[in-house]
């Protein structure tokens, strides 16, 4: 694997199902799979700042080893910066699969993706700002919503967490916050208040009747 973000790009070699034409596989080998035989020249002034790698309109998918789906990952624009180890996304759509729950939709204006690093391990981070929004459906109509300015996510743990302010809505009422720690998973929500505002909760009418 390269150094380029090791959630992104180990679906780039999946992508001719998903993008057709010799183009884009073009591509994807002069921006991930660059030769140590063939050093990088130094860009033209006009090409500073652009990404090594540009999609529209993209569509990825990974599946479990049983071949279920884990995750699928639409985005309006896909912009890959190899020096900057990032991957911005436009408009993303992202849907977190679970073998006995819903799966949750995740969406937002803008985010990045980015991998981080411990001594112990590396993790996949997704960045998501502007009307972000996560939402759960149950085939009995109980529903989970849940919006912020701003959320991390780290979609191989299936964990977020924001310091922004939180409301989310249910069948059985809403409730606002100052942040959050979510195990999506296993549907575990922690909430947090401050001095100027605690978690306040309204229960809809006729719910424990």
């Amino acid at each position: 694997m390269t150094q380029a973000s090791a959630w992104f790009a180990r679906h780039w070699r999946a992508l001719a199902g998903i993008v057709a034409g010799g183009i884009v596989l073009a591509i994807l080998g002069l921006s991930l799979f660059s030769s140590s035989s063939n050093p990088a020249r130094a860009l033209p002034d006009e090409l500073r700042g652009e990404p090594d790698l540009y999609m529209r309109d993209a569509l990825i998918t990974e599946f479990e080893a049983d071949g279920s789906m884990k995750y699928q990952l639409a985005s309006q624009q896909i912009r890959h910066f190899e020096s900057d180890q990032l991957t911005r996304l436009t408009t993303p759509d992202l849907a977190l699969y679970h073998p006995t729950q819903p799966p949750w939709e995740i969406s937002s204006k803008h985010g990045y993706i980015r991998e981080t690093r411990s001594r112990q391990s590396s993790d996949e981070l997704v960045f998501l700002r502007e009307n972000v929004e996560l939402k759960q459906v149950y085939a009995d109509g109980r529903h989970l919503r849940l919006r912020s300015p701003a959320l991390y996510l780290y979609p191989d743990r299936q964990y977020a967490e924001t310091d922004q302010d939180v409301m989310i809505d249910t069948d059985v009422g809403r409730t606002k916050a100052v942040g959050l720690q979510g195990d999506l998973q296993r549907g575990s929500l922690n909430l947090f208040s401050s001095t100027a505002q605690r978690v306040h909760t309204i229960i809809l009418p006729n719910q424990f009747k």
